[in-house]
């Protein structure tokens, strides 16, 4: 009996769950990295939402997962820091979420035509994919949310 490889909808679906992890650890990591450059306090990602299952600390830098991980990650700096370099900050994780985008894409696209990367070649895409789609929603968000600020003023 020979079992055929999982191919599909499944396949994808199981690969953006997947993706959301790296995607979200780039995306809060680019944040961290701007954040530390530019702010002398210290810098928590929170990967996920809730309560931190354990932290990890690296000098200014505390990373804590949590067990939401798939949506919603934060990075929190320092609250004084001017609009300038907290809108740095901001675009940062977009940003980085857009060079995994064309990175995976690009990545997928030159890999060469066969049949066992096929899948690799998927989850490239859907990767890719995944890391598009959290940029612009963190950039729908964020003018959502700069459009109300101004409104209440």
């Amino acid at each position: 009996m020979h079992l055929e490889a999982m191919d599909g909808l499944l396949l994808i679906v199981l690969i953006a769950a997947a993706a959301t992890v790296p995607v979200a650890v780039a995306h809060e990591l680019a944040r961290a990295v701007v954040a530390l450059c530019l702010t002398r306090g210290r810098v928590c990602v929170l990967l996920g939402q809730g309560r931190p299952l354990f932290s990890v600390k690296v000098g200014r830098l505390l990373i804590a997962p949590t067990a939401r991980w798939w949506w919603g990650s934060e990075t929190l700096h320092d609250p004084s820091a001017s609009e300038r370099r907290t809108t740095a900050i901001h675009l940062a994780g977009p940003l980085a979420a857009d060079l995994c985008f064309l990175a995976a894409a690009a990545f997928a696209i030159a890999w060469p035509d066969s049949p066992s990367v096929g899948q690799l070649q998927v989850a490239l895409f859907v990767f890719a994919l995944v890391a598009l789609v959290r940029a612009s929603a963190e950039l729908l968000d964020s003018r959502t949310r700069r459009r109300l600020a101004l409104a209440a003023r």
